[in-house]
């Protein structure tokens, strides 16, 4: 009986757009403010059609039936018409299709009426169906624009730290997308994430929200963050990146001045992460670890450098080559004074002494001159920093 009711409706589909566009303006739904009616009234008809040839079950395979709603529930989506105010319209179409197979089965028989409200569940059915696909149309495009805008902002992030900020597009672009301004007091931060910690790695409560703009990019291994820190001092800003942190690893930039300088930022901030040794956690300021920075950025000399300056101690079995540096690193520290070494060590003024003199006749140089000293502090810093010496080598390379 279903099927028969919607084949006596779907010659009258014209005049039943026109009755249904009547009653939505009479109800006032804000569904006509949202969208041209020339599209409405096409939507409504095609809507129609395709409900009653589903009711109808003409073959008509399902993908082909849903795709009219699914299309317009995109189409929706991309002119900005709210999703209540679409499926209110969808609502009042679902209701008045019903009424008219409701009456086209009165004006025929009571017992057409019964039928009708027996075999109900078709209708209902194909109604259901059309309404997920129109609301998964729907999705569908405000998942893809969420898709585009997210690749617009990583590319706009990454023409930022790759130098762009100097262009007056990019930087009109950052100021409406992401609030910053072409001046002010920038720094790129750098830290060693997985994709599940990234989230995490930029809560930093403790810095005032309404004076620092921080934008976050996720990048393979790296979350990397520009932030205009307003009138928060550089030192609070490290404190919060470190606070309750265990195991973070993060490079802070030095401090520039506008957007057009955040590739030497960025750089900066790259440079002050690979200062950290390896295998250790922290957060290490470019402006702090300058020397450090020194070694990283000319590995090649550094090395070089190390293994010429340190010379047979590198060959050293790995506890004598632990002690001996622990020694000379501890000497350095405490002003070139063997006393306050050995209350630093744990051990006897000659034993220090001893430790030194040793060194001197593995490095083939004495210690009282100003630049083997030099060279052996910066050798002290390349041990602590560079991957190739957590593990000794047998051979020095010192030729």
């Amino acid at each position: 009986m279903v099927p028969q009711l919607a084949g006596a409706l779907l010659p009258r589909v014209p005049q039943l757009v026109d009755e249904l566009v009547e009653v939505a303006r009479e109800r006032d739904v804000r569904y006509f403010a949202d969208a041209p009616v020339t599209d409405i009234r096409r939507s409504v008809r095609e809507h129609a059609i395709g409900f009653l040839r589903g009711v109808l079950d003409l073959p008509v395979a399902r993908a082909e039936l849903l795709a009219v709603p699914r299309a317009w529930g995109r189409c929706r989506a991309e002119e900005g018409v709210a999703m209540e105010s679409m499926l209110r319209m969808y609502r009042l179409g679902t209701q008045f299709l019903w009424e008219k197979l409701f009456d086209e089965a009165r004006a025929r028989s009571p017992e057409a009426l019964q039928r009708l409200l027996d075999e109900s569940g078709l209708v209902w059915e194909v109604l259901d169906s059309y309404s997920s696909a129109l609301v998964e149309g729907y999705r569908a495009a405000e998942l893809d624009a969420r898709r585009h805008d997210s690749a617009r902002r990583d590319a706009l992030f990454d023409a930022l730290v790759a130098g762009r900020g100097a262009e007056p597009v990019v930087a009109a672009e950052a100021r409406a997308t992401f609030g910053l301004p072409v001046r002010g007091r920038f720094v790129v931060v750098v830290m060693d994430t997985h994709a599940q910690a990234a989230q995490e790695a930029t809560r930093m409560p403790g810095l005032p929200s309404h004076s620092v703009q921080a934008v976050w990019r996720l990048r393979v291994g790296r979350t990397v963050g520009v932030m205009e820190l307003g009138r928060t001092p550089m030192p609070r800003l490290v404190d919060q990146l470190t606070a309750g942190r265990p195991g973070r690893r993060a490079g802070v930039s030095c401090e520039v001045a506008g957007l057009a300088e955040l590739a030497a930022a960025f750089r900066s901030a790259e440079t002050a992460l690979q200062t950290l040794p390896c295998g250790s956690d922290g957060v290490a300021a470019f402006d702090d670890r300058l020397l450090e920075a020194f070694v990283v950025t000319s590995p090649h000399v550094a090395d070089r450098l190390t293994r010429r300056t340190l010379g047979e101690l590198l060959a050293c079995v790995p506890e004598e080559r632990a002690l001996l540096l622990e020694t000379l690193n501890s000497w350095f520290h405490c002003g070139c004074s063997a006393a306050r070494a050995a209350d630093e060590l744990h051990c006897h003024r000659n034993t220090v002494l001893n430790r030194l003199r040793r060194i001197e006749a593995l490095t083939g140089a004495p210690l009282d001159d100003d630049r083997h000293r030099l060279a052996c502090r910066m050798a002290l810093l390349a041990v602590h920093t560079m991957a190739q010496y957590t593990t000794p080598r047998a051979e020095t390379g010192t030729s």
